[in-house]
């Protein structure tokens, strides 16, 4: 069974590439949190070809896995063209419950997009700097959750005074933050 469109799908949801020991402990564990089914790492790295012993990936691996996207099972999974309506999140997540007034973050998204936000409180932020986006230095919006890789929706977007609206940034691709 060829499992490449499920390995790139797991490395998606986590928003990392398996290169490292480590990256294979860490992806055992979180499937283990959200399936509540184990899978070790040495079966991982084999998967995904980080040990070469040309074995054939069971139904159950596969079966697991695809239940950690938030599928029924594998089955499920190509049914779905490897596109689930709903699923769990695993990029690393940031809330905006948890960062201090005044607390600054850099929000980038491709091909080139890149603004610095201050975080005003209640999770309200205003745009600080903006490069190559339509957010413009001013906006303010709410946000309650960043979440690497996954697009970003902001509410109550006031952009250059207007009438409050939606917007979403890294529709395709996500968005990636980090402290400003």
């Amino acid at each position: 069974m060829d499992a490449t469109m499920l390995i790139k799908e797991i490395e998606n949801a986590v928003g990392r590439k398996m290169k490292t020991p480590r990256d294979f402990d860490r992806l055992s564990g979180m499937i283990f949190e959200r399936t509540r089914e184990r899978l070790s790492p040495t079966t991982l790295k084999r998967l995904f070809g980080y040990l070469d012993e040309g074995v054939s990936p069971r139904l159950f691996t596969l079966d697991v896995l695809s239940r950690f996207l938030g599928y029924k099972d594998y089955a499920g999974f190509l049914a779905g063209s490897g596109e689930a309506q709903s699923g769990i999140v695993a990029g690393e997540r940031l809330s905006a419950v948890d960062l201090p007034t005044g607390r600054m973050l850099r929000l980038t998204w491709p091909p080139d997009r890149m603004c610095t936000v201050r975080h005003l409180g209640g999770c309200r932020f205003e745009v600080v700097t903006a490069e190559n986006t339509k957010l413009c230095v001013g906006d303010t919006f709410s946000c309650s959750l960043f979440v690497r890789h996954e697009p970003l929706y902001l509410d109550n977007l006031v952009h250059c005074g207007g009438v409050p609206a939606a917007y979403v940034a890294g529709k395709r691709d996500g968005i990636m933050f980090e402290p400003a």
